[in-house]
């Protein structure tokens, strides 16, 4: 039998606060954060386990076991909001898809989530890697409306889909249950389905509930400073952590604001890098994410409370391709104010609305220099992780663009490929052009080893090739210029040097 399905989910959501940095990598991989399989950053990690919100839904996966003829919306099973969960099998697991309808409400803010890994290993391959998607009844018709592969931030392969339901005909959802390689078509990115042996999962619906610590809703009118929502921070009584806070609002029209008022606790942050970092991590919305209509336009920025004008952090949430981050250097126990507002000329949608992840961590190794001459190399302490060697570093470049930071890792025999990934605009920071070049003989650039981060785009160098004999090399950090606006100059880099993938 599977644990309960909505507790176990809304555990694994909160498992930790991904680090600063830019990018994912297949299957949703931080790549620059601690908190995903080949990070190149992220210091410290907030863990928690929400017993805070734990109770969203008390629904278990007691129910029976649906007979498998559950395969269209229009047959599916029926299951009901904050009601113990089902339990179902996908079988055959190449071809079966289960289907659940549900009855809510237009503006119901809910949790969706599935369970079939062992809470041993989340990503056990062994058992299915569940996918979910969430449709409505329109004019007759079931039309996609959100879709959730893994929880996020990524901690299992378990889908948790946290989402504001629209207008449905007679308030009515449907749920789709598959496997991920039935859900891609046999495309690279899902684990082997030959390899799973285990086929059952449960699956439940619940109500989130903001008056439950960790957890709140945006508290109209939100418009101004003194009018802000109170962002919420709660321990788990057992290991001391802080939980993440989970904040969530709507936008009434295109020209809505929602101020929120944040003060990570002085103890939040247990294991510090050189300096505490303030995270907020935006939900991906549209209908292969939250289900947001607002997936353009969407701009969030951070101030200290004492002058609310002068911004510190500000990200476009909408314009990438990877999930966006704000990951801007605090002080903790300070008062601060974030706002979620939308671009000028912007369009209202059908719903709008949006979900954010806060909570503190540690910064990776501040940059310590002198290191603005290219002969004069801050040298980075080395981590080694099995065969890769990674460094990890802040730094801030306080006069772009002619402030410029240059730093040295060495090349471990064997070495054949180096990565960067980097975090400035697309985490917040005032920086713009951050511009990172992997230097070898002469001082030039190696092939494939230079990369500028924009609006839209992660700086990522991906494999670059080592040249031959090569046992150090030099990473010059620098931006085109600093966004007058936005008084922030840091930037979170780490850099991964590898074996042959093939040896």
């Amino acid at each position: 039998m599977r644990r309960n399905v909505l507790l176990g989910l809304i555990i694994s959501s909160g498992l930790s606060v991904l680090a600063a940095g830019a990018g994912c990598s297949d299957g949703g991989t931080n790549t620059t954060g601690g908190g995903g399989e080949g990070g190149s950053g992220g210091g410290a990690s907030q863990s928690s386990s929400s017993s805070s919100s734990s109770s969203v839904a008390q629904s278990g996966s007691g129910g029976g076991t649906p007979a498998d003829s559950n395969v269209s919306c229009d047959t599916a099973t029926e299951l009901f909001l904050d009601d113990p969960g089902l339990q179902d099998t996908l079988d055959p697991i190449d071809t079966d898809e289960d289907f659940y309808k549900f009855k809510g409400a237009k503006g119901q803010a809910i949790l969706l989530s599935t369970d079939a890994k062992p809470p041993a290993d989340e990503f056990d391959n062994t058992y299915p890697d569940l996918v979910l998607t969430l449709y409505k009844k329109q004019g007759g018709q079931w039309v996609q409306i959100a879709e959730n592969d893994d929880p996020f931030p990524r901690s299992s392969n378990d889908s948790a889909m946290y989402t504001i339901l629209p207008a449905s005909d007679d308030d009515e959802y449907c749920m789709r249950v598959t496997e991920c390689n039935v859900w891609v078509g046999g495309a690279p990115g899902c684990a082997p389905s030959a390899d799973i042996t285990t086929y059952d999962y449960a699956i439940g619906a619940g109500i989130l509930d903001a008056s439950l610590d960790s957890i709140a809703a945006e508290v109209e009118p939100n418009e101004s400073d003194a009018q802000a929502t109170a962002v919420e921070y709660a321990k788990n009584a057992q290991s001391g952590n802080y939980y993440l806070s989970l904040q969530w609002g709507g936008y009434s029209s295109a020209t809505d604001v929602d101020v929120w008022k944040f003060n990570v606790p002085a103890d939040a942050v247990k294991v510090m890098g050189d300096r505490s970092v303030c995270n907020f991590d935006f939900y991906p919305g549209g209908t292969v994410g939250s289900g947001s209509t607002a997936t353009s336009g969407v701009i969030a920025y951070v101030t200290t409370a004492a002058d609310p004008t002068k911004k510190i952090a500000q990200i476009d949430v909408t314009a990438g391709q990877t999930p966006a981050q704000i990951a801007v250097p605090c002080e903790l126990g300070t008062d601060y104010l974030f706002f979620m507002t939308r671009k000028a000329g912007s369009t209202a949608g059908e719903n709008d609305f949006y979900f954010v992840n806060h909570g503190g961590t540690g910064s990776n190794p501040l940059e310590a220099g002198p290191n603005d001459a290219v002969d004069m190399p801050e040298a980075l302490k080395p981590n080694a992780n099995g065969t890769t060697t990674s460094y990890f570093v802040d730094g801030d470049l306080d006069a772009a663009p002619t402030d410029v930071d240059y730093y040295s890792v060495d090349v471990p025999a064997g070495s054949a490929t180096i990565s960067v990934a980097c975090g400035g605009q697309r985490s917040g920071s005032g920086l713009r052009g951050l511009k990172v070049s992997v230097l070898g003989a002469n001082n030039m650039p190696i092939t494939g080893g230079t990369s500028t981060e924009t609006e839209a785009k992660d700086l990522f160098i991906q494999d670059a090739n080592v040249p031959s004999g090569v046992t150090s090399l030099k990473i010059k950090v620098e931006a085109a210029s600093q966004d007058a606006d936005v008084a922030s100059t840091f930037y979170r880099c780490g850099v991964h040097v590898a074996p042959p993938a093939n040896p």
